[in-house]
């Protein structure tokens, strides 16, 4: 059973945990985490979205939602570790930007590996998450446009577009 703390409109704690898969009152919000992974040689992290989720086998950026006592960095780097394998320390993660959706907030976070990454020896989570593979901004684009990536996915990563600029090849 997964529990969130719960926030007002403005981020601020309500004292409250809630139990996921229960609808949220008005005014009552809790905080989603995205983590773009940018591989050593400039090219995006994405994973694909199990079967049995919603968005079947459509490719996204990893993320989730953070759990009772969690801050928004430690739950990104949580998710980060277990639905790849990968692990960043918190202070690796640099916040760039915080959206606003119906009853969350997404908290994004970018993170450039040292290292290169390898997406067949990464050790996926069963049930949430069943492919992996590196891709350019242009490859990516070329996935939203064939319907393959979550709907959100390339807008987000076109918001964030300076940032990763400075991180990625095109």
């Amino acid at each position: 059973m997964e529990l969130w703390d719960l926030v007002d409109g403005d981020r601020n704690k309500l004292g409250k945990v809630h139990r996921r898969g229960i609808d949220l009152n008005p005014g009552e919000y809790h905080i989603v985490v995205e983590i773009i992974t940018v591989n050593v040689d400039g090219r995006i992290l994405l994973t694909q979205r199990d079967a049995v989720k919603t968005y079947p086998l459509l490719w996204e950026i990893t993320g989730g939602s953070i759990t009772a006592g969690e801050t928004s960095i430690e739950g990104a780097a949580r998710e980060l570790e277990e639905e790849t394998g990968l692990v960043a320390a918190p202070e690796q993660l640099t916040k760039i930007g915080e959206l606003k959706y119906g009853h969350y907030f997404r908290d994004s976070y970018i993170w450039k590996t040292a290292d290169n990454l390898n997406p067949a020896a990464m050790k996926l989570q069963a049930g949430e998450v069943c492919g992996a593979q590196l891709v350019t901004f242009d490859e990516l684009e070329l996935l939203h446009e064939k319907g393959q990536t979550v709907p959100s996915v390339l807008e987000r990563c076109q918001l964030y577009f300076e940032e990763l600029q400075k991180l990625m090849i095109r």
